[in-house]
């Protein structure tokens, strides 16, 4: 019988240097999968901070647009949103940015 398995991005280096985060702080990013049993894979978050090294990957503070509170997730659940373009990016910048307009 065969079994799925899951990695993590290890993080190793010298003592002296922290890791380095994949994604910066006010970034639209999209998750690889359902994040909890509300959210839907390939939701569009923004990433509010960066966090410290736990169970051996970054993480991430993130928030949805569709959504007041706030989410800690690693890297690994992320993936930065391709856009076809500075059009698509504006749009999606457009988009979170409204959700928020009280």
């Amino acid at each position: 019988m065969n079994a799925l398995s899951f990695t993590k991005r290890i993080i190793r280096g010298p003592r002296d240097t922290s890791p380095i985060h994949r994604f910066h702080v006010g970034q639209l990013v999209r998750s690889k999968g359902a994040l909890t049993r509300e959210s839907t894979s390939g939701e569009t978050y923004r990433i509010i901070a960066t966090l410290p090294i736990r169970d051996n990957a970054l993480q991430y503070r993130i928030r949805s647009s569709r959504e007041t509170h706030e989410r800690v997730t690693d890297e690994g659940n992320l993936e930065v949103i391709v856009s076809a373009g500075k059009d698509g990016m504006a749009l999606a910048e457009r988009a979170f940015r409204t959700a928020h307009i009280l």
